[in-house]
């Protein structure tokens, strides 16, 4: 792969990890994706942006262990099947929140009954107070 298309995806790469435009600190990271070194720079820890590539790597690596194809082709295929990962977590995230929400909501409610049940009782006991009252 020529170092221009290199220095392209990695710098890519390092907007996509660290998108922060002010971010303190930089870390300058050499990996190997799909056999090629990359310099990935970015404010996340070193350990992280190697767990980031590594990824990368293994879903290029299935890809191109399942088909004979070309790298770049692996590389898009490799970039759908995590695309699609991002989608279905973000929705099962969202499913998630929208549970929660859902349970906050019961809890409340219940709250309010319950809330809503005490004054009852309160009220009940002090009929039944002025009931023996009135039959002393």
């Amino acid at each position: 792969m020529p170092n221009e298309n290199k220095d392209r995806i990695a710098g890519y790469l390092s907007r996509v990890i660290s998108p922060e435009r002010t971010a303190p600190k930089k870390n300058r990271v050499t990996l190997r994706i799909a056999g090629e070194n990359f310099t990935i720079v970015a404010a996340e820890p070193e350990d992280y942006i190697r767990r980031v590539a590594t990824y990368v790597d293994s879903k290029i690596n299935a890809v191109t262990a399942a088909n004979r194809m070309p790298l770049q082709e692996a590389a898009i295929l490799a970039a759908c099947n995590l695309a699609d990962e991002q989608f279905k977590s973000a929705e099962n995230a969202e499913n998630m929140r929208l549970q929660l929400k859902g349970y906050l909501d019961d809890i409340s409610r219940l709250r309010v009954e319950i809330n809503d049940l005490r004054r009852e009782n309160a009220k009940l006991r002090d009929r039944e107070k002025e009931k023996e009252k009135e039959e002393e």
